[in-house]
């Protein structure tokens, strides 16, 4: 076969992946969620967290406070408290069924529009979302880095008009992110709280303790 036949052709074949490359259909919004959520590989986590807080309603007050996350897939996730000083123990102690970790999002979320906007450092998809099932929740928007599909914040907006924000910076691989500190806002009809959260070391797939998703 002639040499410059054969070149022409691996051209022409090379040229048309590059074709099919840039005509492929964009991601769409539950596909980008689910890029944020990854959990390849991940079955179960659990991490220390330590929360320093302050509290604007309906008493002012600073605090810490110290939980531990767990996670199973694919999506159960709770915060389990484990310190905090007595007073502001009145109004928070045992555990708590969160959304914060991304790994939990395209398991109980829809995504029913997609923006894109930017931070200052990076260029984003903006999600609009409901859950999938009955909840107190009436959507959210998911802020998500374009580069890398790294979580930067999620919105809760509640059928009560409480809202939580929830900022985070984010250890990224292919197969998952996991969340290294959150700055955190709670303004709800009886309290309202600022907090910033600093993660701990994961023990990934490890055992959980008994009754810990009670």
């Amino acid at each position: 076969m002639d040499i410059a036949y054969t070149r022409g052709m691996k051209l022409l074949w090379t040229c048309g992946l590059v074709l099919l490359a840039a005509i492929s259909p964009p991601l769409d919004g539950n596909q980008i969620l689910a890029r944020a959520g990854a959990a390849q590989g991940l079955n179960t986590f659990s991490v220390p967290v330590h929360f320093d807080a302050h509290m604007h309603r309906p008493i002012g007050i600073r605090y810490a406070a110290d939980a531990i996350v767990y996670f199973r897939a694919p999506a159960q996730a709770v915060l389990t408290i484990t310190s905090i000083p007595g007073i502001i123990g009145r109004f928070f102690k045992g555990s708590y069924a969160i959304d914060w970790p991304p790994q939990v999002w395209p398991a109980k979320y829809t995504v029913n529009a997609v923006g894109e906007g930017e931070t200052g450092v990076a260029n984003t998809f903006v999600l609009v979302a409901v859950p999938k099932s009955d909840s107190t929740v009436d959507h959210v928007i998911f802020t998500i880095a374009q580069a890398d599909y790294a979580p930067l914040s999620a919105d809760w907006f509640y059928k009560d008009g409480s809202i939580v924000r929830v900022a985070m910076e984010c250890a990224t691989t292919p197969d998952y992110s996991l969340v290294k500190r959150e700055s955190i806002g709670v303004s709800m009809p009886r309290f309202s709280l600022d907090a910033n959260a600093v993660y701990g070391s994961y023990a990934l797939n490890a055992p959980l303790p008994d009754g810990a998703f009670r």
